[in-house]
């Protein structure tokens, strides 16, 4: 069934809509979190409040095409607050869980790939929360500088300059914590949220 006819029988109180949508969002939509957040714990709340939010007010929304926008708004909005509320703090066990790690039969490649992912991990949990915000849902979410100036609220020249300035910053993360292996901190983000999992 098409996300647009879903989300016209969720604006008519249909619960199995619901569910289709949570099915068909909440994994994407928990990475997402997880990312903005630096917390499983928090992005399950943020994922669950976010959906909370979803069904009290679908019926505000006005054009069906435009929930993927509407539903990413509601998200960052709430991780927002759920960063503001706390330190962003990543335990150690996440940070294991994060990189990857695999099993002893990895190739040396696959290795340095999964270590490269963590640096720019960590790089991008550095960011403060606008910038590591756009950066997210540019690269992540793959929506247009256009899309995530309706989702955060901003003029698309600001979520430019951001975006601008974030991937400055991670550069900079990135090549000052290069390992002694002689990485060039220029990493391909792209390449990073392509192969991310969480």
């Amino acid at each position: 069934m098409q996300e647009q006819e879903l989300v016209k029988q969720l604006q008519e109180g249909d619960r199995n809509a619901f569910d289709q949508l949570y099915l068909l969002y909440s994994p994407q939509a928990y990475r997402t979190a997880y990312f903005l957040t630096g917390s499983r714990a928090d992005a399950e709340d943020v994922v669950q409040e976010t959906f909370v939010q979803v069904w009290l007010f679908i019926r505000q929304l006005k054009d069906s095409s435009g929930f993927r926008s509407w539903f990413y708004r509601i998200l960052t909005r709430m991780a927002f607050r759920k960063g503001s509320a706390g330190k962003r703090e990543i335990p150690d066990a996440d940070v294991a869980l994060l990189a990857d790690r695999g099993s002893e039969g990895d190739s040396l490649s696959d290795l340095l790939l999964k270590e490269e992912r963590e640096r720019i991990r960590r790089a991008v949990d550095s960011l403060d929360e606008k910038h590591r915000a756009v950066i997210v849902l540019y690269y992540f979410n793959e929506f247009s500088t256009k899309e995530i100036a309706g989702i955060t609220g901003s003029l698309e020249g600001t979520v430019k300059s951001r975006l601008f300035a974030a991937r400055r910053k991670l550069q900079k993360s990135l090549r000052d914590h290069t390992d002694p292996a002689g990485s060039s901190g220029d990493t391909d983000i792209n390449r990073f949220w392509k192969g991310s999992s969480i």
